[in-house]
């Protein structure tokens, strides 16, 4: 099987799991406790992640420590989105706005979950996730 034809199985799985993990909580009325998990769980893998280093960082140069910070998510990110398709633009030091284009997570998204029977469209999933994400980097200051 060629390299591609892998990534793109191994994609799909994971999309499906995100999806169907989504899918659940919605149905169960759980959101609330999935993001709290997902913000426990991301503000506590972040800093072993980066290591000792980030600890330092934080003390010595915050804005930077920020700008790594974000630019591991937008590596981090290419994982299932082409780089081709992030854009990031700094406002400053200590804000800065991701855009994805083209997300192939809302187009192959949206066609397994109605191949799978899932009542939900991933849009939704981007515009929860969308707000547990400043969280979590907040609470690295």
């Amino acid at each position: 099987m060629p390299l591609e034809e892998k990534h793109d199985k191994l994609l799909d799985q994971y999309m499906l799991s995100e999806l169907m993990s989504y899918a659940l909580h919605k149905e169960l009325g759980t959101m609330d406790k999935r993001n709290d998990m997902m913000l426990k769980v991301w503000k506590k893998m972040l800093p072993s992640l980066m290591g000792i280093a980030l600890k330092v960082m934080k003390t010595i140069a915050p804005g930077n420590t920020f700008k790594k910070i974000v630019n591991g998510f937008v590596s981090f990110g290419q994982v299932t989105i082409p780089l081709s398709n992030i854009e990031s633009t700094w406002v400053s030091d200590r804000e800065a706005v991701i855009r994805f284009k083209n997300c192939p997570f809302l187009v192959r998204g949206k066609e397994l979950a109605k191949k799978a029977g899932l009542d939900i469209d991933p849009k939704e999933i981007c515009k929860n996730d969308s707000k547990i994400m400043p969280k979590c980097l907040k609470s690295l200051e």
